[in-house]
């Protein structure tokens, strides 16, 4: 599945050939063929994405449907990722699943830019959402006084940004991206770069967007996080500790009320670096195929 680039082309191709003669023997993708085999495993693995990614979020929107009157922050920001998942399977995954079931695109000039934009906007989405979702979370835990004048129009104003920068992110495919013929009476959607080296640029610019800087974002803020738990866990020890001579009721009640902070603060922990892992996971092998891809020789 490749978002960015020309649906099954090889390596280095920025543009078409001026004729079927450049074109290496090998390269069956001009022709009409492909690997059957190959084609069916992708379907799978699509089929089940889809199918496990729309059950997912689907479930969690229900549970945040009945408890909308108590719709905290955090569940605010939850409803808007699983949200930006669901336009992951229904505007990325479904459409390259027919567009690998039919091998070639099938629609017209249309179509194949609304495809395109709408294949991004998922992934884009989900990684901006963290993002702010990190964001309020290191505000109210790093700068808890600035908690207090926290409103609801500020979370809004944080999703809208993400929002709005995942549009204008995926608004380049929308010129790169076009239904064109690619060899004699075989036409698909694809990508056209001016410049040589625009097929690098822009593969490397999607993955430092949408992975590399949300990933240095989400580590500095959940880094920050983390630390300010520890170091008010760790104050909040020494006051206990300097006021144990007030006497053994009073020093058993502070003591289970510190062992209730450390659980929360351990669970926030716990959080944080399922987060962090998660995204890494899922997110990293996609980004690290295409940045292969166009530019390692080897990838030939």
């Amino acid at each position: 599945m490749d978002l960015v680039a020309n649906q099954d082309q090889p390596a280095f191709s920025t543009s078409l050939p001026d004729s079927l003669d450049d074109v290496p023997v090998n390269e069956t993708f001009w022709t009409g063929t492909r690997d059957e085999s190959l084609a069916q495993i992708e379907l799978g693995v699509l089929t089940a994405i889809f199918t496990f990614t729309v059950i997912g979020n689907t479930t969690v929107l229900a549970a945040l449907a009945a408890r909308r009157s108590k719709m905290s922050r955090m569940y605010y920001f939850l409803l808007h990722l699983c949200v930006s998942d669901l336009i992951t399977a229904f505007f990325t995954v479904l459409p390259q699943l027919g567009w690998d079931a039919t091998y070639r695109f099938r629609g017209g000039n249309l179509a194949c830019k609304t495809v395109k934009f709408g294949q991004l906007l998922g992934p884009y989405l989900s990684s901006y959402v963290l993002v702010v979702t990190a964001a309020d979370r290191y505000q109210a835990i790093c700068f808890p006084l600035s908690n207090c004048s926290w409103t609801p129009t500020k979370s809004k104003l944080l999703i809208s940004a993400a929002w709005v920068a995942s549009l204008l992110c995926c608004v380049p495919q929308v010129f790169i991206f076009s239904y064109q013929e690619i060899s004699p009476k075989v036409f698909d959607c694809w990508g056209t770069y001016v410049e040589p080296w625009g097929l690098r640029a822009y593969v490397t610019w999607y993955g430092v967007s949408v992975f590399f800087v949300p990933l240095v974002v989400l580590s500095f803020t959940y880094v920050c996080i983390c630390r300010s738990i520890w170091r008010n866990l760790y104050l909040k020890r020494k006051s206990s500790d300097a006021e144990s001579w007030k006497g053994s009721r009073a020093y058993r009640f502070k003591g289970t009320a510190q062992n209730g902070t450390k659980q929360d603060s351990s669970f926030t922990v716990k959080i944080t670096v399922v987060v962090i892992a998660l995204y890494v996971v899922c997110s990293s092998p996609f980004i690290c195929v295409q940045m292969w891809m166009y530019w390692s020789p080897d990838a030939d």
